[in-house]
């Protein structure tokens, strides 16, 4: 029975956490220092070659149903230094609904001073949404037992439109960005999708480096998260890199997570990357915390077209 009881508060505290991630087309990433463009496309061609970076990230392993994420990104400045295109695909999945989504971006940077870079971008693509419904099954009968309420199964498509800014050199940056103008509610009618505003959530990240040493380097970073009907918080980190290759740092997150993070840059082009998130709230006890794993690849030339249209 306590057991029935414990399954039943996680399943609640999942729904009600994990919802409102999926309604949008932004993720919970920690590593977004090493992909600022996951964030807020205005990065795009921010590593001045063609950059890749794929990513996992499994939130409170060791809880059967718990969120999985996966993510894929491209970008890259044209020969034309204004430009710059990405692209990114994107997996999620909690329980027995997931959520599969792309988008492409355009970026127009423009040169300031002290090599720093202004930039906007527009994004746009879309999620395709699916609900398994039939995979639930009751407590009834030892857990043997599938409701009639949970026996049709759900799809349904959403669109992305999003926006963002950023501002950055090889010392500082800071970003703005909306991900997605639209809003999708799986709860009514079996799903729809609506401009709205007041559901959106707005990103404002940044951080700067200081030179402790020639082979010492400190980072203060931080990502706010604002939305005026759900939850808003707040990400603040500091990392230590030692001679441009080990990444140590440490974040706390205002939703009760404190994070380690470690990145090894193997290559002037290669980096893997790990972080571990551990809940401080009441579902601390019942996981075995969130881990985030990344490689990323940086080409050493930029893709070499002029023009969006012959890319």
């Amino acid at each position: 029975m306590r057991q029935v009881i414990n399954n039943i508060i996680i399943t609640l505290l999942l729904l009600c956490s994990v919802a409102p991630v999926l309604a949008q087309k932004d993720m919970v990433m920690s590593q977004y220092l090493h992909n600022r463009y996951a964030l807020n496309s205005a990065f795009a061609g921010n590593r001045e070659v063609l950059s890749l970076y794929g990513g996992y990230r499994k939130k409170w392993a060791g809880f059967e149903g718990a969120p999985g994420t996966m993510l894929f990104s491209m970008h890259s400045p044209l020969k034309n230094e204004k430009v710059a295109l990405g692209m990114e695909v994107f997996n999620q999945q909690y329980g027995v609904t997931k959520q599969t989504g792309f988008s492409f971006s355009y970026t127009y940077r423009i040169k300031m001073a002290n090599k720093a870079k202004l930039a906007f971008s527009i994004n746009g693509g879309g999620n395709f949404h699916s609900s398994n419904w039939s995979d639930v099954k009751t407590f009834e009968g030892g857990g043997d037992v599938i409701d009639d309420v949970f026996s049709v199964n759900e799809s349904n498509f959403s669109p992305i439109v999003g926006f963002g800014t950023a501002w950055y050199s090889s010392k500082y940056f800071v970003g703005f960005s909306i991900p997605n103008f639209f809003y999708y509610n799986a709860y009514i009618d079996g799903g729809s999708s609506s401009l709205e505003l007041n559901q959106a959530n707005y990103l404002l990240t940044g951080g700067v480096l200081f030179d402790v040493s020639n082979a010492l380097h400190f980072q203060p970073s931080m990502m706010l998260r604002y939305n005026p009907e759900q939850t808003t918080w707040l990400d603040v980190n500091a990392s230590l890199i030692y001679n441009n290759a080990l990444w140590l740092g440490v974040g706390y997150r205002t939703t009760n997570e404190i994070t380690g993070m470690l990145a090894y840059q193997v290559s002037p082009q290669l980096r893997f990357s790990y972080s571990l998130d551990y809940s401080t709230g009441d579902i601390s006890s019942h996981n075995n915390g969130t881990h985030e794993i990344a490689i990323q690849y940086d080409f050493g030339f930029k893709v070499k077209s002029s023009s969006p249209k012959f890319f």
